[in-house]
């Protein structure tokens, strides 16, 4: 079968592969690495793919749609998001009128509201995949029909059909290595990571609870199932074969370095000193990561930056959100992994429920304090299947009247909630002072001119330098004249 594999066109600059969906304030393009790996089952079974990411291109599908006729695929499968998932309800509609072909739709988003979107849909879109789609498209290549496909909702004659569920993959092991050959690694930047870089998944799934990740409650589920360390290494030298001048590799885990796991992460590490790999690599981590010899192991192996969900400066709000961790923690960590020399980049919200002005304040003195190399700051985001979601839908907390509302006119994310003691003005208010203040003090400049290492850093500097002025002198933005708490 000749199957189609697309990420489709929303925004300028628009991602649909961050946990966060929107045109980021950094500017940064994230790989579609969860449809890279679904492609790669489906060529592996035998099939002619197409895979193109039209988003991390800026290519329209009016633009692309020539191609895909002439091409001629007999199923499409589309990737989408919640600001998005109207403008991909066209996309399909209009890659359906032109080729005739079987659509369906994958991503979190689809998951989370299948019913809703294929009414919404309304025959454009046959089905939705719903959580792990890699074997879900495969079966549908090699000609499962759509009523006896596992881990489908249908559209059938007007009417929307669950199939069974479709059970999570036990053994990784079994899954190829991404199918990046077929896309451009230059077409995806961010200011924190060397470029080029890849990201890779070492493992499936998240034990903890945090109530605004999306991503294990709808897709992956809460048992970590990891692939074996070799598997992973070998991606690596095959990511290298594939891309010579390939300089990092991103490990998009949720917990690559979590308690339970930390053995894996020991022999993980161990195992790429061994192949002597000239890469280095990120990850995201926890802050209960605070054992500095694993931390030293780490960087000995080339990680050179953790990316790491701080989130909250306030005890209360971390646990409303049942985030598992401590501001003790935090410190201990960030201090830790300054002695094993690892770059910190923190990620910062507001608007966790109880969230005030006070409480929110000290998120970003907190992010000061604890002296890391670059931050982000966001406003926690209501996403459908989510418990964050059901809470401020519950609450009457929630704003937006459509999927389209997720974000502003120019794509960027917005606030959709409005809470008690912080409104969605005041989340924005605080999201640029939080920039402004972490970035904009000499002392954090030094440090991430210090911390430079090579032309490829020089890159991926000026990439993030550029962004941020792009973002700061927008016309939508307002004078800084420090943080009033008034609308």
């Amino acid at each position: 079968m000749r199957v189609a594999i697309l990420n489709p066109m929303f925004g300028k600059d628009f991602t649909k592969s961050a946990r966060w969906f929107a045109r980021s304030r950094g500017r940064v393009q994230r790989h579609p690495d969860y449809l890279a790996y679904g492609a790669a089952v489906v060529e592996e079974a035998g099939h002619d793919i197409l895979f193109v990411d039209n988003q991390a291109k800026n290519l329209s599908s009016e633009e692309f749609l020539p191609d895909l006729k002439k091409w001629n695929p007999d199923l499409v499968v589309c990737q989408t998001s919640t600001p998005s998932i109207y403008a991909d309800i066209e996309s399909a509609r209009l890659f359906k009128d032109a080729t005739g072909a079987t659509t369906v739709f994958v991503g979190s988003h689809s998951s989370a509201v299948p019913d809703q979107v294929l009414k919404d849909a309304a025959g454009a879109v046959d089905a939705c995949a719903v959580g792990e789609f890699d074997y879900t498209i495969r079966d549908l290549a090699n000609g499962v029909s759509l009523k006896d496909c596992e881990g489908l909702s249908r559209w059938d004659n007007g009417t929307v059909v669950q199939n069974p569920n479709r059970a999570y993959i036990e053994n990784l092991d079994d899954m190829p290595f991404p199918a990046w050959q077929h896309l451009n690694i230059y077409d995806y930047r961010d200011g924190a990571k060397l470029y080029p870089f890849l990201t890779s998944i070492t493992g499936r799934g998240c034990r903890y609870r945090c109530s605004y990740c999306q991503i294990p409650q709808v897709m992956n589920g809460h048992v970590y199932r990891t692939r074996s360390v070799e598997n992973v290494v070998d991606e690596m030298e095959r990511n290298l074969s594939l891309f010579p001048d390939l300089k990092e590799i991103m490990f998009e885990d949720d917990t690559l370095t979590m308690r339970i796991a930390r053995d894996r992460l020991i022999a993980l590490c161990e195992e790429i000193i061994r192949r002597d790999l000239p890469l280095s690599w990120s990850a995201n981590a926890r802050v209960d990561l605070n054992d500095v010899e694993t931390l030293k192991l780490m960087k000995r192996s080339g990680c050179r930056m953790l990316c790491v969900g701080f989130e909250f400066g306030d005890q209360s709000i971390l646990n409303n959100v049942k985030k598992g961790t401590t501001i003790d923690q935090m410190y201990t960590f960030a201090e830790n992994a300054r002695k094993a020399k690892l770059r910190i980049h923190g990620c910062f919200m507001f608007g966790g429920p109880g969230e005030t002005v006070e409480t929110a304040k000290k998120t970003i003195s907190m992010s000061q304090e604890l002296k890391i190399d670059t931050a982000q700051f966001t406003g926690v985001v209501a996403y459908p299947g989510t418990t964050y979601y059901d809470w401020a839908k519950k609450g009457g907390h929630l704003i937006p009247e459509n999927w389209r509302d997720w974000v502003d006119e120019e794509f960027e994310q917005k606030g959709v909630v409005d809470l008690p003691n912080l409104s969605k003005e005041q989340i924005a208010e605080l999201v640029d002072e939080g920039l402004k203040k972490f970035y904009l003090r000499p002392s954090q400049m030094c440090r991430m001119a210090v911390n430079i290492q090579d032309m490829a850093d020089v890159k991926a500097k000026l990439h993030g330098l550029k962004s941020f002025i792009s973002y700061f002198s927008a016309s939508r933005s307002k004078p800084f004249d420090g943080f009033t708490g008034n609308n």
